[in-house]
Formats: C-alpha cells, structure tokens, sequence
C-alpha cells in the first residue's frame, strides 16, 4: 500500500503498535522473579585452597553449581608467594564470578604452632581480599559443615563428597576433595538461609 500524506503514515504506525501491545505476553500474577543469591565456598589452605560456587534461589531453598576448583602452589614456595598467589587467585574469582555473599571454614585446633600460625596467615590473606572487594563474610566449624551435609559432626570428607554430588546433581569423582569441601561450606549457608528465615546464620566476620 503507498502512503500518500504523513497523517496515514501515523494511523497506520499507530495501529501497529497497539496491536504489539496487545499481542506481549503478560505476566499473570505480577510477582517479580525469586532473587538470586551466588555464594562462594573457600575451604582455606595455604598451598592448596578449594573453592566451589553456587547460585541459590528461593531463599536457598534451590542450589545450582556453578563452578569449583583448586588454588595450588608449588610445596618449594616460601610462605610468602603461597599467600601473594592465594590472595591474587581469590581476587580473580570474584571478578570472574562475582559472588554476593562468601562462606568460609573457621579456624580450628591445632596442636603443632607452626601449623597455626600459617594457617592464620593464609585465612588473613582470603579474608583480607574479600573485604577489599566488599563480600560479607560468614564463617562455619568443619564439624557444622558436616553436620548440615551429612548430618554427622565427624563424617569424612569422601561421605561429604557423596553428598555434594548427590545435592547438588553433579559428578565429584574427580574433583579434589578440597573442592567439594569449599561447595559443602558454601551449601551450609544457603541451607541456613532458608531456615526460619536465615536464623541461624553468623554474622559476617
């Protein structure tokens, strides 16, 4: 049809484009989608440090994995390139992923000094870069992250691995189980957020 004078041309424009807004799918029920919240699970070592992301829905009632793996350093490594390569490896998974929330395991006893000191050293090093980065940082007991996987405070980590997988639907036989214990940490604060409302849940350290 040739249009002869630029009035027809907006009848016809305007036609269009009421029938666009007529034929656009409506949201039925008007609620806004669930939020999403990606959590990042760090099972903090000095030379090999697991992480393991998720992505929880519904106020955590649903997981999804996203991603896991292992920091590793050369055993030869002075203590000082250990945490400079812990604390760069940990820095380049927030940009990559960037996860709203971190769930990291808490110190524990150790009988050997030494043993303790490092491992302090290399959780000031990942808790020092997520507060650069501003991500609220909650901290659980290895036996509570058992406990909420398992349902046992002494269970080994091949029976937290078989549980991982089995939540999470995925195949950890050969993830490090560094790995698996980083998404167990990060599974433990999604579960705690969907209980009563996230009661329950620590304070960001």
């Amino acid at each position: 049809m040739r249009v002869k004078n630029l009035a027809e041309l907006e009848k016809i424009l305007a036609k269009k484009q009421v029938l666009q807004r007529n034929t656009q799918p409506k949201n039925q029920d008007n609620t806004p989608p669930p939020p999403q919240l990606r959590i990042i699970g760090l099972d903090v070592a000095l030379r090999c440090t697991g992480w393991g992301i998720i992505d929880t829905k519904s106020e955590g009632t649903v997981q999804i994995p996203v991603d896991c793996g292992v920091i590793k350093t050369d055993q030869k490594a002075p203590v000082s390139e250990c945490l400079r390569r812990l604390a760069g490896g940990v820095r380049e998974l927030i940009e990559l992923y960037k996860p709203d929330v971190a769930a990291i395991e808490g110190g524990f006893y150790c009988q050997n000094v030494r043993t303790a000191v490092i491992l302090g050293a290399a959780r000031g090093a990942v808790i020092a870069t997520l507060a650069e980065k501003a991500i609220p940082t909650h901290e659980y007991a290895p036996r509570k992250v058992k406990q909420a996987i398992c349902g046992l405070g002494n269970a080994s980590k091949q029976q937290v691995a078989l549980l991982v997988s089995q939540m999470l639907h995925i195949q950890t036989d050969a993830l490090a189980l560094d790995s698996t214990d980083a998404l167990a940490m990060a599974l433990t604060h999604a579960q705690l957020l969907s209980a009563a409302q996230g009661f329950g849940v620590p304070d960001p350290i």
